[in-house]
């Protein structure tokens, strides 16, 4: 149904009459109810586990990775239900508007959209995944045939649902959240169009076990969900650790001596310094962990005179003299494996096949903005990314003892060239309720009608859609800490291919590093980092 349209009905007065009077108390009757099992919280980080928000015990994180790893035809488990996955994608145009490196015209649901949807579910599908699909579109129809087509390139038993002309409506305002013009016109949102699938996640919230909702270009695969469950498991793992030792923390093992007479102190609103190498960690500290991605291209040596191999620009990556790559990881732990995000199928216009490990490209942060830290358990060593100050759980920074020379420089926060966009995020339901309820002020689903929000929370247009696709929220405003594993297998499952792999063609140059390097580099923070504790 458009817009401004209501079906037509042959019911009497008196027939319409009786139908409110039954229909009204009963909506208020569902409405209460609701909003004590859905509206958020006032904002507080709460002692409860996260297997005690879910909606049923079978729902906390390690039930969840037994099902995602189940093996399909396990005669001694059959009847096990599958796992099931809500696949959410969000997509703005149907044809490319030739901006950002593209060309006017192109067929963008058909060319580049569909084909990284297919691999991604076809990877979940064949692991014997229930998977369905929720295509969230900015324009206003997309017609019978074209639904089709999407429908026939999924596999078997995958449904779909699509929300057609989903860009929301609003009033313009002013700071002061009164109207912008005395005659302001209730007008399309565009910038909204990224918080939909919020509603579409509360909609379903007891239909799957986890939820998957990035942006349109983006190839989500098998291996990056069950990686992510694994450290998700291993985390909570920890958490509960922590949460029942007489000092109320988790400590590595096989600590390494610690010959320092002081440590750092903040230099800014965070409770720690950053020199922190093996420090135990708390209930609350694990509580804020979490396993992040990061976004990567295949260099294209197909484009002629390419920017990025035009005189070797490539290598000529900022911070390489301060903090030079350490290769011998390669050696020792392994390389980066390119296949599992970035393998295509030949043919395709944008994404070029066979990926070699240095052919991965970084955009979206640098090695100033990192750190790494010795995590117990199974995590073992990671790197930090950025995070708000405030929430910051401490970890080694890169930039310790002056390696910028730069003794003014600071530890970078919410800086928005080095926060590294994922394009957005996966979760499961224990993890959506405690986003909700708990980390995230104001909530994290609908209604997003509370203070936090300044009753209209599409009024945040700066940013927009990477506050809501998880970004400047989740990592911002919800304070969660992420990491990416120095484990190059792990590593290699942290990486998300934005399959447009048209930002080598826009960007400046000084922007990229190969992920291989960038790992390096982490790898000689590593070897400071333990070097430092020598004193």
């Amino acid at each position: 149904m458009r817009r401004g349209q209501h079906p037509k009905t042959n019911m009497t007065p008196t027939q319409r009459l009786l139908t409110l009077t039954i229909a009204i108390p009963l909506f208020l009757l569902l409405c209460l109810r609701h909003s004590r099992t859905i509206q958020p919280q006032n904002h507080h980080i709460s002692s409860r586990r996260l297997s005690e928000t879910a909606a049923h015990p079978q729902h906390d994180l390690s039930h969840v990775l037994s099902l995602a790893t189940h093996p399909q035809h396990d005669q001694f488990t059959e009847g096990t239900p599958p796992f099931r996955v809500l696949f959410i994608v969000t997509t703005l145009s149907e044809y490319d508007k030739g901006t950002r490196g593209t060309t006017h015209g192109d067929d963008r649901l058909k060319d580049l959209v569909l084909p990284l949807l297919v691999d991604g579910v076809s990877s979940m599908v064949e692991r014997g995944w229930h998977v369905d699909v929720y295509l969230i579109c900015g324009f206003e129809k997309l017609i019978d045939s074209r639904r089709q087509m999407i429908q026939n390139a999924l596999p078997d038993g995958v449904g779909l649902e699509v929300w057609e002309d989903a860009i929301p409506l609003y009033y313009e305002k002013k700071f002061n959240q009164q109207l912008k013009r005395p005659d302001q016109m209730i007008e399309p949102a565009p910038h909204g169009l990224s918080r939909q699938h919020r509603f579409v996640v509360r909609d379903k919230f007891n239909d799957y076990d986890l939820f998957t909702a990035f942006e349109d270009d983006m190839r989500i695969m098998a291996d990056h969900v069950v990686n992510f469950l694994e450290m998700s498991v291993e985390i909570d793992r920890l958490r509960m650790i922590a949460e029942t030792s007489p000092d109320g923390k988790v400590h590595v093992e096989d600590l390494l001596d610690d010959n320092r007479k002081s440590r750092g102190v903040s230099l800014d609103k965070a409770t720690v310094g950053n020199d922190l190498v093996q420090d135990p960690l708390t209930s609350e500290d694990l509580k804020r962990l979490w396993p992040g991605f990061l976004c990567t291209e295949v260099l294209d040596s197909s484009i002629k005179d390419h920017p990025l191999l035009r005189h070797s620009n490539i290598d000529k990556y900022k911070w390489k003299e301060n903090v030079p790559p350490s290769l011998a990881y390669e050696e020792e732990y392994g390389t980066l494996d390119p296949n599992v995000c970035c393998n295509v199928p030949p043919g395709r216009n944008r994404t070029p096949p066979n990926p070699k490990k240095d052919d991965l490209l970084l955009w979206e942060t640098d090695i100033s903005a990192m750190g790494v830290r010795h995590y117990p358990g199974e995590i073992g060593w990671a790197a930090t990314m950025t995070v708000e100050d405030r929430a910051d759980i401490g970890s080694y920074w890169s930039g310790e003892d002056n390696v910028y020379n730069d003794p003014d420089m600071k530890r970078p926060r919410r800086v928005n060239s080095l926060i590294g966009q994922q394009a957005g995020w996966m979760a499961t339901r224990s993890q959506i309720l405690y986003f909700d309820e708990h980390a995230c002020p104001g909530g994290f689903l609908p209604p997003f009608d509370g203070d936090e929000w300044h009753n209209d929370s599409l009024q945040t247009r700066n940013g927009a859609v990477e506050f809501w696709s998880g970004g400047y929220q989740l990592f911002g405003r919800c304070y969660f800490n992420r990491i990416l594993s120095l484990d190059p297998k792990r590593f290699s499952r942290q990486l998300l291919y934005h399959g447009s792999n048209n930002k080598q063609r826009t960007l400046s140059t000084n922007k990229f590093v190969k992920f291989s390097h960038f790992l390096g580099q982490l790898y000689t923070v590593k070897e400071r980092a333990i070097k430092s504790l020598s004193g």
